[in-house]
């Protein structure tokens, strides 16, 4: 995946949040942050790309903090665990 894919996913997951597509949403982050939590070494991403996926990574996780879906908010909750030292 392209440093260009993964922003297209997060923008679609935006997207897809906005219309009430909760859990569609909540599955594309879910996939683009455990790609992205495993760092430039294993992401194949440079080190200024990954720190600027991982911001947009953390607050597509936050948008997600007010979700009216609650099952869509249980599989992100945890997620930010993943950006934690």
């Amino acid at each position: 995946m392209t440093y260009k894919d993964v922003k297209d996913f997060l923008h679609i997951a935006e997207n897809a949040y906005n219309v009430g597509a909760y859990y569609e949403s909540a599955m594309i982050v879910q996939r683009m942050a455990y790609l992205i939590a495993g760092g430039p070494r294993s992401n194949g991403f440079t080190p200024a790309e990954n720190r600027e996926l991982t911001e947009l990574v953390k607050k597509a996780i936050n948008r997600f903090t007010d979700c009216p879906d609650e099952c869509a908010w249980e599989d992100t909750c945890g997620l930010i665990d993943l950006f934690r030292p």
